[in-house]
């Protein structure tokens, strides 16, 4: 019968070749599960994936080679947040100094509206001020006080009439001028004729009158 020694002597041979046997186990799973998590595969990967917004930017053209935006002086000038600017080198009433002469043309001016955006325009308004004021041209001028209602204006986009009647009228109304929509990149042309009424006294000389007005673009 083996003595105590000696069966202390063989569990301490054994042990260590159990522990080796169970690594090398270990690691012969480790490479069958790598060889099995390793098999052959595709992707791809959108790094483009985006998306912009549109822009909607208002041009107007106008003599003598005036032009306006409605972002700023340039096309380039960052877009502010509400698009819009005062132009005040386009004078759509033109700069002829008028006379009460039924024989004389009436003077046009014409400008251009375009769309230089780049989505459309689905509403294309003309606003005005719900006023006209008058103001002198000048010293000296006459003292009339009604110019507004003397001055008749006519408003045409091609063969369309937009507005026929005085300033006055023009300025009093509160409905907006409804104009056709404008796709990216295309124009609508405008002319505008003036006319001071006919027989009038020398009062109404050196006098100006003044509508503001306000061109919309919608998309």
């Amino acid at each position: 019968m083996a003595s105590s020694s000696h069966r202390a002597r063989a569990r301490l041979r054994t042990t260590p070749l159990a522990v080796v046997t169970g690594l090398v186990a270990a690691v012969l799973m480790a490479l069958t599960m790598s060889g099995t998590m390793s098999a052959f595969s595709a992707s791809i990967t959108n790094s483009n994936a985006s998306v912009s917004s549109g822009t909607l930017i208002m041009k107007m053209d106008g003599a003598p080679g005036a032009t306006c935006y409605s972002n700023g002086a340039e096309k380039s000038t960052p877009i502010s947040a509400s698009n819009s600017t005062s132009c005040t080198t386009v004078n759509t009433f033109g700069t002829s100094a008028l006379v009460p002469d039924s024989s004389e043309a009436r003077p046009a001016t014409t400008v251009v509206v375009t769309n230089d955006g780049s989505v459309s325009a689905k509403t294309f308004t003309l606003r005005k001020a719900d006023i006209c004021r008058q103001t002198s041209s000048g010293s000296p001028s006459g003292t009339a006080t009604d110019v507004c209602a003397k001055i008749n204006l006519v408003v045409m986009s091609g063969s369309t009439q937009v507005f026929s009647g005085t300033l006055q009228q023009l300025g009093a109304s509160t409905d907006d001028l409804v104009l056709p929509a404008v796709a990216p990149k295309a124009s609508q042309s405008f002319t505008f004729a003036t006319k001071l009424a006919d027989g009038l006294s020398n009062d109404y000389q050196g006098l100006t009158a003044t509508v503001p007005l306000t061109w919309t673009f919608t998309a």
